[in-house]
């Protein structure tokens, strides 16, 4: 049973990690990379002796070899390693950070795979960059925010975590490293109640840790936000004299404001959590009206005059309901069971019509079933709506008889690819 606010979408298990050991304190400057350019998204190939292995790095125009940087890592769901750095470019430039993303980290993996992907990128970055190595930090989105949470967890170089989306594995919470942790959620999060949890359960656990909600749905936050986790870690640094204090000259924002909205009132997270199980037991039980009615309802309820924490408790319900369709979509399809597929894509699409995956696994489903014509229409609405996955798109193996046909490469290629470079 798939549960919206514990932010569990991958199947991920033990892990094996890096040591404090794997950072050389002593460096000789001479061995450093000094072929990239800076201030520019690079790509990093063949850093592990797997040429299937790479990620994406940005380094702010006054890096240099003579210096060490603080560095953060960052781990997409989706493997989409430039997306972070393009989104938060600017922040390395105004902090002073080398920022870098993996390529290969994302949702499916397991755990064991995902830490090793880090640990070889960590020992390849301080390796080739000079870094400091009291000022290593982890951040993802979604999946790969737990991928960054249980890294830190379980490597005492990660000094702290900007976690965007979803909440750690509890499981993977240790007692020999407490890692700085800034969680961020978007008020229409579907995980946001499970952030709040988390936040709970580090404070019981003595961590040092801040949650901030903002106004937003499941993404990567916007660089306003980001910032704010920026600024968090880098003023307890200050306090402990690992770094100056000269490039935070802005005021300290006030990282509780969200609360005065009573967005994250005990009583409507315990709604939340209890309709968030129920609709774990219905979604491979009940039939479409019970869904119409349900998903109309929180509709209504979004868009209506109530207060504005219960329109946002509607809208997370509602984007809850959607994540369950992706999930029992993409799997029945997997699995060839069409008769299911067609249940759950219809529950899809009544709770998020303009979602560019419900018409991407629609095409699925039309090709597995010999309908190409219905196919080749929903691929094509699904690059209008921004489906940006060029690889999946190319990689589907039910897509054989599509791509042959007139106007694929118009109508639906190009305009992938062109989400794809948007990215």
């Amino acid at each position: 049973m798939y549960a919206c606010g514990s932010g569990e979408v991958s199947n991920q298990q033990e892990n094996n990690s890096a040591t404090q050991d794997s950072i050389h304190t002593e460096k000789s400057f001479h061995r450093f990379d000094k072929t990239l350019v800076n201030k520019t998204i690079s790509r990093i190939n063949n850093y592990s002796n797997d040429t299937t292995q790479s990620y994406a790095i940005y380094l702010p125009s006054d890096y240099d070899t003579l210096k060490s940087f603080p560095l953060v890592i960052f781990f997409d769901a989706h493997a989409r390693g430039k997306l972070p750095l393009k989104k938060y470019q600017s922040l390395a430039e105004k902090y002073h950070f080398v920022f870098i993303g993996s390529n290969n980290s994302q949702n499916g993996m397991q755990l064991t795979e995902t830490q090793n992907i880090a640990t070889e990128i960590l020992k390849d970055a301080i390796a080739r960059f000079n870094i400091n190595p009291k000022l290593i930090f982890a951040s993802g989105f979604s999946g790969g925010s737990k991928v960054a949470c249980s890294f830190a967890f379980n490597n005492s170089t990660i000094r702290g975590v900007i976690a965007c989306a979803s909440p750690f594995a509890e499981q993977h919470k240790t007692v020999n490293n407490h890692p700085e942790i800034f969680l961020l959620s978007g008020n229409e999060d579907f995980n946001m109640a499970g952030m709040v949890q988390a936040d709970m359960s580090l404070s019981d656990a003595g961590f040092n840790h801040q949650l901030f909600v903002f106004d937003g749905k499941h993404d990567w936050p916007d660089e306003k936000y980001f910032e704010y986790g920026m600024q968090w870690i880098q003023q307890n640094a200050v306090k402990q004299n690992l770094m100056s204090s000269k490039f935070l000259t802005e005021s300290v924002p006030d990282y509780n404001s969200w609360k005065e909205t009573h967005v994250a009132a005990d009583d409507l997270l315990n709604q939340e959590m209890n309709d968030e199980q129920e609709f774990g037991k219905q979604f491979t039980t009940a039939d479409i009206i019970y869904w119409k009615e349900k998903i109309s309802g929180f509709q209504k309820c979004k868009t209506s005059k109530k207060n504005f924490a219960l329109k946002k408790l509607c809208a997370r319900e509602l984007n809850c309901i959607s994540m369950m369709g992706f999930v029992y979509s993409e799997s029945s399809l997997n699995q060839n069971n069409l008769p299911a597929a067609k249940h759950f894509l219809e529950i899809y699409e009544l709770a998020d019509a303009t979602n560019p995956d419900v018409w991407f696994l629609k095409a699925i489903y039309y090709s597995k079933s010999g309908d190409n014509n219905s196919a080749f229409a929903s691929l094509k609405k699904s690059a209008q709506l921004g489906y940006a996955d060029i690889n999946k798109l190319k990689n589907e193996n039910s897509f054989s008889s599509i791509i042959k046909m007139n106007g694929f490469q118009e109508s639906i290629f190009l305009p992938v690819l062109k989400n794809a470079e948007k990215e």
